[in-house]
């Protein structure tokens, strides 16, 4: 479609940059992205390209946006399947309220919540990342609850003519930690053409993936008064409470594989583009070398529960869990499809429509976990009498449709716009666990299916009006309207939960209106104050899932009402020689705070989904972007968010009133620096830091560097790039160069090289 001057004028005064001359600007070609911009000129806004990531050791998608404000991923180590991420106020387990989308395509995982709702990430291969855009809040109609922290839109390559590339990467981590003391080592291919033919634009990768993990969990044991075998091996330590404890042993490495086949295509007909993708993903993960610290005399491993070590403490090992060693399998394959079609609404129109439809499928989800470990003198029995677990997911997925239309010049108008949507979600979970015998691969009895069904229709209006020169208001209106059903729960009644539950079906629905208004103070400097409220339904796994099992019970709450928060930013941006200041001061008020929480039980672990009745948040972030700084060859990225979250109030348990809101740091802060030695060879640096924080909501976990901390982190990161010829590259990088120490929950990763080879052919 056409877009001439008086758009291109509209959108540099909105993001509060300087109008262009009539002699500067053309009759541009562009997509529908730029006639639905309202939602990054009214919300505070982050974008990063592929080219100013080069600076970062990309593996996986996820790492573009590794140093944004405010901002964290959860990559515990390359090719993690759990690599949550929050924004803001939103930990990082907190998972349904940050919107993911790579080219309209949702990322995100709205089926389950904490580590199981991570977005798809790896449905996108790094190379095809053309930019990648921070949304902060839910301050536009366009998005729904599930925007309280942010959306992350990642765009990707466009075909406009041949490219080849093939790429290799090789990394390798050095972990010491306990009795592990080795080198974790993976590689990945990547492989892709694009081409131009004519109307159609087609895409086509393949990516492969390979990589060992640190050891993600350590066991631990207490004290206790029953004697045992004699054993050397333990170490004595803490836990995240300060509580003394034994370690004997880990989970070992976590060997992932994931292939990844991607498909995209568009055609242009006329003024009209039809567009269409589809990504198939197989990930395995393998955890099959558990650490067992523990020997006797002989240096035979032992598995009894009750030991003691040399030093004269008891323990029982089954305080961890009776089949802590148990290895585990776990076998997934994905499929993802969009289609959609852009143009305008007739000829000579004002008017853009897009409709995007997507359906995501999830063709295999297996995971098998052995009775006890092969070593084990009890692994024969345990099997047998079905002590292992096979974990399927059956008709598991979801299906969107979203339909917009847009105008920047209302009636005529060329100082209000206005945009138009629908949305429409489908959500269906079910999860079966199994008895399992691991030996004869035979499945025993259901320990407890669960599942059920959301559904979402939503409708949107967003308008905006340059009323004066220096003056912009935006109103939004969105309102939504919900569905829970078809929620069961069917136990053989021999747990800690019994029987059998169908759950009445659930229909919520609400308003949420949205107001920003802007000051251009100068040409070079905007303030905008923005403000909105925002409803974020539960999801199945919230309503519906429960697991039954001897030591881990989780209870979801078909009766969870949705979150309900008022959110506010007041932002100022200043213009400055190739790059921009920017200060944010934000208020988050959010009622029904629906957060996963552990309580012990009988000796056992429960895991609910109990609401926090109010979280109060308030924040700044400062941000400085420069090239060419002072005049040098310097080009930096820096920010620094300072985020307080508070329970303000909880009736079930007023004792938690004044904590602060788990896994929220009150610090964090990043810096992107890149710098060119010669002509063909750049220096990057990058430094990654955050305050510690509490993981449980009474804040009693307060040790650090100990596994279950959350702690204060500093990671330094540095890449060499290397233009070796037109079509060749090469990389050498390393992270967290000093080797801290740090984890969160898990740990984090330690000294990790990297070596690239990249060859581009156009």
């Amino acid at each position: 479609m056409r877009i001439t001057k008086p758009l291109i004028v509209t959108l540099s005064i909105l993001h509060g940059t300087a109008a262009l001359s009539d002699e500067t600007i053309p009759t541009l070609t562009v997509s529908s992205d730029l006639l639905f911009r309202d939602t990054s000129i009214v919300s505070p806004t982050s974008k990063i390209t592929a080219e100013q990531a080069r600076g970062i050791n990309v593996t996986t998608t996820e790492d573009i946006v590794s140093h944004e404000p405010n901002l964290i991923i959860r990559k515990r180590y390359i090719g993690d399947s759990n690599g949550t991420i929050g924004i803001r106020g939103s930990n990082m387990f907190q998972t349904t309220r940050t919107m993911v989308t790579a080219d309209g395509l949702p990322l995100h995982y709205f089926l389950q919540t904490s580590y199981s709702g991570s977005p798809r990430w790896s449905l996108v291969g790094s190379d095809e990342v053309e930019s990648a855009e921070v949304i902060y809040g839910p301050y536009s109609a366009e998005y729904g609850g599930n925007s309280m922290g942010g959306v992350v839109k990642l765009k990707t390559r466009d075909p406009q003519k041949r490219r080849i590339v093939l790429q290799g990467t090789l990394f390798s981590q050095d972990y010491d930690t306990l009795d592990t003391n080795e080198y974790f080592n993976g590689g990945k291919g990547f492989a892709s053409f694009e081409d131009k033919f004519g109307n159609l634009g087609l895409y086509l990768s393949y990516s492969h993936l390979e990589n060992d993990s640190q050891p993600q969990t350590q066991f631990a044991a207490s004290e206790s008064g029953a004697g045992g075998t004699v054993v050397s091996g333990a170490t004595p330590g803490t836990e995240e409470h300060g509580n003394p404890v034994t370690y004997y042993g880990d989970s070992g490495p976590d060997h992932v594989t994931t292939d990844l086949f991607k498909i995209k295509a568009n055609y242009d007909i006329g003024d009209y583009q039809i567009r269409g993708s589809v990504a198939y993903e197989d990930r395995k993960r393998e955890q099959d070398e558990v650490n067992n610290f523990l020997t006797d005399a002989s240096g035979n491993s032992v598995y009894d529960n009750n030991v003691t070590t040399l030093s004269g403490t008891n323990f029982t090992t089954s305080s961890y869990g009776a089949s802590v060693f148990q290895e585990r399998t776990h076998d997934r394959e994905s499929l993802l499809l969009g289609l959609g079609l852009t143009g305008p609404l007739g000829d000579d129109s004002d008017w853009i429509f897009d409709i995007y439809a997507t359906s995501f499928d999830i063709l295999k989800d297996e995971e098998e976990r052995t009775g006890r470990n092969p070593e084990d003198p009890t692994f024969v029995a345990a099997n047998t009498a079905f002590g292992g677990r096979l974990t399927e997911y059956d008709d598991t997925g979801w299906k969107t449709l979203d339909a917009k239309i847009g105008t920047e010049t209302l009636r005529g108008d060329e100082n209000q716009r206005l945009s138009l949507g629908y949305n429409y979600s489908q959500y269906e979970l079910e999860i079966e666990p199994f008895r399992y015998d691991a030996i004869n691969n035979i499945k025993g009895t259901t320990r407890g299916a669960s599942g059920g069904e959301t559904f979402t229709h939503s409708i949107f209006a967003q308008w905006g009006w340059l009323f004066d020169p220096k003056w912009d208001l935006s109103l939004g209106l969105r309102y939504d309207d919900w569905r829970g059903e078809n929620g069961f729960f069917d136990d053989n009644a021999d747990g800690f939960l019994t029987g059998s539950e169908k759950h009445d079906d659930r229909h919520e629905s609400g308003f949420s209106p949205k107001f920003s208004l802007a000051h251009f103070m100068t040409d070079k400097t905007t303030i905008r104050y923005s403000a909105a409220r925002a409803l974020r339904f539960p999801v199945t796994e919230e309503l519906y899932q429960n697991v039954n099992e001897a030591l881990q019970v989780s209870v979801a709450d078909a009766n969870l009402e949705p979150e309900d928060g008022i959110f506010q930013n007041l932002m100022i941006e200043h213009q400055i020689k190739d790059g921009f200041v920017r200060f944010n001061l934000f208020y988050e008020d959010v009622d029904d705070v629906i957060f996963s929480q552990n309580v012990t039980v009988n000796g056992g672990t429960l895991r609910t989904f109990l609401p926090v009745d109010t979280v109060k948040t308030k924040g700044a972030e400062f941000v400085y972007n420069q090239n060419r700084l002072m005049g040098t060859q310097l080009n930096t990225r820096f920010n620094v968010s300072y985020t307080d979250a508070e329970i303000s109030k909880n009736k079930l348990d007023t004792s938690l009133e004044g904590n602060s809101f788990p896994r929220l740091p009150n610090w964090r802060a990043n810096l992107l620096a890149d710098y060119p030695l010669a002509k063909n060879l750049e220096a990057h640096g990058g430094i990654r830091y955050a305050s510690n924080s509490y993981g449980d909501l009474d804040n009693s976990d307060d040790e650090e560097q100990v596994f279950g901390a959350q702690d204060e982190y500093i990671f330094v990161n540095a890449k060499m790039n290397w233009q070796a010829t037109k079509t060749t590259q090469f990389s050498l990088g390393v992270d967290n160069i000093f080797n801290e120490e740090a984890y969160v929950h898990h740990p984090w990763p330690s000294r990790t090289f990297f070596l690239e080879a990249k060859l581009v052919l156009e």
